[in-house]
């Protein structure tokens, strides 16, 4: 049973229990437009303590009335469900942390919501919409419209600022003028500054993994949010590139079109790495000193790096995110040395977990570097694609050959076959001996003792 199904049968659990039960929110208006809602939520009269003694959510294999505001949290059928006693808001503001509640009808329940299009609800037994914020005329005429006053729901709770920008783009709709002018307003006002910093930095990831990034940040420069979040972004403006290589236009404008070239739905370290990948640009720029030299951007790949975990560390991302997004920023020029390394290093990049992304922005990079009189992706690129194609072809016995598994060689064999001592030395030897195996694949052991021995001469 799918998502939508579950939803009407636990709806109908709570009608037949004597309650109100309506799916809300977000999924009514993607049903309306033919999308599929990502989850959905149930609105009932039904306090907390009443639903959960309903047959069915008796049966739901999780259950989770803790939640603030009088929402449960039911697991049915392996989808878990968001049931929320109707409610209005009292005293709403600091981005709804410190939001008080009181249950209320399904009209206030509707009025507390940021959109128009978001408020509308669906009794699913019937079929019926229930609208009365004009919702259903806002999703036919593709408009962002605030229900009541604009400022008063952005003061609210400021990340609907981010909010608007996304369902902008992500739905193909327009501004309402007066939403528009609200936004710009509570930008300059300074009400970006109180979001949280991990609400910021997931609306800013729905937006990137999205196939409209770069109308949102279009969208995100024009009202001055970027300037505000991530100045090191915009500071691309302006900065010209040489057009030999970039004839596309400035840093802000390969930016946008990296952005716009990424797959579909990239993953979120992906997109990331992407969106940071040249902010080291703007602090790296050399002009053209002599005749016959060109616009330089020297190390702006490890700037960029650099930065790029400045910013992650800021908007708080995990570890394992920081890692493979700055590795990703650091290597995004340097992959296109891979045909020309040597084997143990082209194994050492292409074994990294983060390689296939790195290659999908290598790509989208070279589709937004315009050079003139040659292809946007050059020949370099299939070449590296087919070394990663020839790589996964492989089983990881030879994918990642190991001298220890393979011959016994270790560092007990150093020790004992070379004389060595334990000491930090043996560690760079068999670091050298194991690049040597995977570069020649040669298994004579005889060979790796007596370039151990010459090794251990020189290394201390």
């Amino acid at each position: 049973m799918d998502e939508h199904n579950t939803a009407k049968l636990a709806a109908r659990a709570l009608n037949e229990a004597g309650f109100e039960a309506f799916i809300i929110g977000g999924a009514v208006r993607d049903l309306l437009l033919d999308r599929r809602p990502k989850d959905f939520d149930i609105a009932t009269n039904a306090t907390p303590e009443q639903i959960m003694l309903t047959e069915e959510f008796k049966r739901a294999s999780y259950k989770d009335t803790a939640q603030a505001y009088g929402v449960s949290r039911v697991k049915i059928n392996g989808h878990v469900l968001e049931v929320a006693t109707f409610r209005k808001d009292v005293e709403a503001h600091k981005g709804r942390k410190a939001t008080k509640v009181e249950y209320a009808e399904l009209e206030d329940d509707l009025a507390r919501r940021d959109f128009t299009i978001n408020a509308l609800a669906l009794d699913p037994l019937t079929n019926q919409v229930i609208d009365y914020e004009g919702g259903l005329d806002d999703i036919e005429t593709k408009t962002i419209r605030f229900i009541g006053n604009p400022l008063e729901r952005i003061r609210e709770d400021p990340l609907r600022v981010l909010r608007a920008v996304r369902f902008k783009n992500t739905l193909g709709f327009n501004f309402d003028p007066a939403a528009k002018k609200a936004l710009a307003h509570a930008v300059q006002s300074g009400v970006i500054s109180v979001i949280a910093t991990d609400r910021l930095r997931d609306e800013l990831t729905l937006m990137l993994i999205d196939r409209s990034r770069r109308s949102s940040l279009e969208d995100l420069e024009e009202l001055g949010v970027l300037d505000i979040v991530l100045p090191e972004f915009t500071a691309g403006k302006g900065i010209e590139q040489p057009p030999e290589f970039h004839s596309e236009g400035d840093v802000w404008v390969h930016q946008l079109l990296v952005m716009k070239a990424l797959p579909a739905h990239p993953s979120r370290q992906l997109a990331w790495a992407a969106f940071l990948h040249d902010i080291g640009k703007a602090s790296t720029q050399t002009l053209p000193k002599t005749m016959g030299d060109r616009i330089r951007f020297n190390l702006h790949y490890q700037v960029s790096a650099d930065m790029a975990r400045g910013i992650l560390r800021r908007l708080k991302f995990s570890n394992s995110d920081i890692e493979a997004i700055s590795w990703m920023v650091f290597h995004h020029i340097n992959i296109d040395d891979l045909p020309k390394m040597r084997l143990s290093r082209q194994k050492a990049m292409m074994k990294h977990q983060s390689f296939a992304d790195l290659l999908k922005l290598h790509r989208a990079d070279a589709m937004a570097s315009w050079r003139i009189g040659e292809p946007r992706v050059r020949p370099r690129f299939e070449e590296i694609d087919n070394l990663w194609k020839a790589y996964l072809s492989n089983p990881p016995e030879k994918r990642h050959p190991s001298l220890k598994k393979d011959l016994g060689i270790d560092g007990n064999w150093l020790m004992r076959e070379v004389g060595l001592k334990q000491t930090p030395a043996i560690g760079k030897i068999l670091k050298l001996l194991q690049e040597t195996y995977e570069d020649t694949g040669n298994k004579n052991k005889s060979f790796y003792l007596t370039k151990a021995k010459a090794l251990s001469r020189n290394i201390n």
